[in-house]
């Protein structure tokens, strides 16, 4: 009897272990496959944490995290999109049936978005009239945008501007503050607004958080976003 019972609870201890184990490797990997679209990219990874695992049957999570890389969101590529959510409730029948993830209900949301220096230059070239062959640098948090200024069919000027990313509310946008035609200043006024190239609507990411603060150093752009101003 005593034996019998041996058995029994290493059947249920290796049973609750494999739950603990199993299930939030597989609920990960449908929240992963279910973010593919609103991401842009088939490069996610998620991670999820409850105890007991059982209630991430029921869409109820303490934590989760997912990282998408190279995700093409708006017009713009980020080579990392990282968003960090907490006391989450997800919609478990749109997760199983279409492969797609609702949240029903959410405590904090904190998202972090690179973009670098190389795809700020690509989008600029497409998005931008009138200018060509540009070139991007950014470094101690500033933006330097440098180019050709097409005035008609056979003349040109070298144009440099000089400026920030700045964020306002979901709006991520390239400020200019100091202008340059073939290295001349036609317009410093103490940072007064120049030019203004829109680059990412935060709506359109797969979650809804507000611009906190951007930082702009080592050849990228850094976003940080969270939900606490809703």
């Amino acid at each position: 009897m005593v034996k019998r019972l041996s058995i029994i609870v290493v059947i249920l201890l290796a049973l609750f272990a494999g739950e603990e184990l199993l299930l939030p490797r597989f609920v990960s990997t449908l929240i992963a496959h279910g973010m593919t679209q609103a991401a842009g990219t088939d490069q996610i990874e998620a991670q999820v944490s409850k105890r007991p695992a059982f209630l991430m049957l029921g869409g109820r999570f303490d934590s989760v995290r997912i990282l998408a890389r190279d995700a093409k969101v708006d017009k713009i590529a980020f080579s990392e999109l990282d968003t960090a959510l907490t006391n989450v409730e997800l919609d478990m029948n749109a997760l199983m049936t279409r492969k797609a993830v609702a949240i029903k209900s959410v405590g904090d949301i904190d998202l972090t978005a690179v973009i670098t220096q190389d795809e700020l230059t690509r989008y600029l070239n497409q998005s931008v009239k009138g200018i060509r062959n540009v070139e991007v640098a950014i470094n101690d948090g500033k933006v330097q945008v440098s180019g050709k200024l097409t005035l008609s069919s056979i003349a040109s000027l070298a144009v440099t501007l000089d400026g920030k990313i700045v964020g306002d509310g979901q709006k991520i946008k390239f400020v200019t503050e100091r202008f340059l035609l073939n290295n001349a200043s036609v317009g410093n006024f103490g940072g007064t607004l120049l030019t203004e190239i829109p680059l990412v609507d935060m709506k359109k990411l797969p979650f809804g958080t507000e611009v906190r603060s951007i930082t702009s150093e080592n050849g990228k752009i850094t976003i940080y976003a969270d939900n606490r101003g809703k």
